[in-house]
């Protein structure tokens, strides 16, 4: 695997984190003012970086050889540790602090935190599933996308339904962390780490420009009518499918170049996992410290400070801290 290859999936990775944050730092908005409006638009556009994050995962590790007992152990040890251990310290201070806020029953906390059920952890349970099914997916991977595809369709309008429409306060980790919910886009890696990304550019343009204005659609219909519904939906789904093909094409990733701007992305996504175990953190401290209305400005401080804080780490704490609080 050339350089020049790795480079530019650690950028995709370093895009895909930004994006993470910015859907975080969002600022919530509606149609009722034409700011309102043209951030709920442009919060649109981050919809996809989750399944950017699963496809370019499933495109990696789906071309490990896990053709026997032995090799399945031997991935699942390394892997699943590498980002659980991680989470649970990390998770460790939300449990504390919900503990001491009283009223809640500490055993079924704890579950809570074992389970990643804390906050954004819940990525972690998802991809420990997919780590899990990974053999299963490779084995049988031209007719699991299509189920795949099926699976998360419905998936994600009984969500839509239940969250955006009925109003049932779901937890995260229920619908968010459960792999049917984001299965397409794991499968699409895993496809695509095995046969050629020989696809019409076209196609995937129309694919994007179509879900994009679907996203708007339902959001305007979903907010105006029930409030939310700008994050993940069917119309979401569509968008982000486009969006991976496209970044997974050969064509786009030809267009690459090695320059500042590019080299500064590219060191964002190597440390990418310890931004993401860490920006929820900063937000938190940054709007108790300071209330930041624009969602510009709030993106910007938090992005720069958590980057700052993982370099800090990774300069001063020793390599085996550093690997177990997920900054190496």
């Amino acid at each position: 695997m050339s350089k020049q290859h790795i480079t530019y999936f650690d950028f995709l990775r370093g895009i895909a984190i930004l994006m993470v944050i910015g859907i975080h730092t969002y600022v919530a908005s509606d149609f009722s003012s034409v700011d309102g409006t043209i951030r709920i638009i442009l919060r649109q556009f981050l919809n996809c970086a989750v399944p950017i994050f699963l496809a370019l995962s499933a495109f990696f590790l789906g071309r490990k050889r896990l053709d026997s007992r032995e090799t399945i152990i031997s991935f699942w040890k390394k892997q699943i540790p590498k980002v659980y251990i991680p989470c649970i310290i990390w998770s460790v201070p939300l449990f504390a602090l919900t503990i001491i806020g009283g009223g809640k029953s500490i055993v079924n906390e704890l579950v809570m935190m074992l389970v990643c059920g804390y906050s954004i952890y819940y990525f972690i349970a998802l991809i420990i599933q997919y780590y899990l099914l990974l053999p299963l997916l490779q084995k049988y991977s031209k007719i699991m996308l299509v189920c795949s595809g099926i699976i998360s369709v419905v998936s994600i309008i009984i969500i839509t339904y239940l969250t955006s429409i009925k109003g049932v306060q779901l937890p995260l980790i229920l619908y968010a962390g459960s792999f049917v919910t984001w299965f397409v886009f794991y499968m699409l890696g895993v496809y695509y780490s095995k046969y050629d990304r020989e696809y019409s550019l076209k196609s995937v343009l129309w694919l994007i420009i179509i879900g994009f204005a679907l996203e708007c659609f339902e959001t305007y219909f979903l907010n105006t009518n029930y409030g939310g519904g700008v994050g993940i939906k069917l119309s979401s789904f569509i968008y982000s499918y486009g969006i991976i093909l496209l970044v997974l094409s050969p064509k786009i990733q030809a267009l690459y170049k090695d320059n500042h701007f590019t080299s500064f992305i590219v060191y964002v996504g190597k440390i990418s996992f310890g931004l993401y175990l860490t920006h929820c953190y900063v937000i938190s401290v940054v709007g108790e410290i300071y209330s930041i209305s624009s969602w510009l400005i709030s993106f910007c401080v938090v992005s720069i400070l958590t980057i700052l804080l993982v370099m800090l780490s990774r300069k001063v704490l020793p390599q085996s801290i550093n690997k177990y609080i997920g900054f190496l």
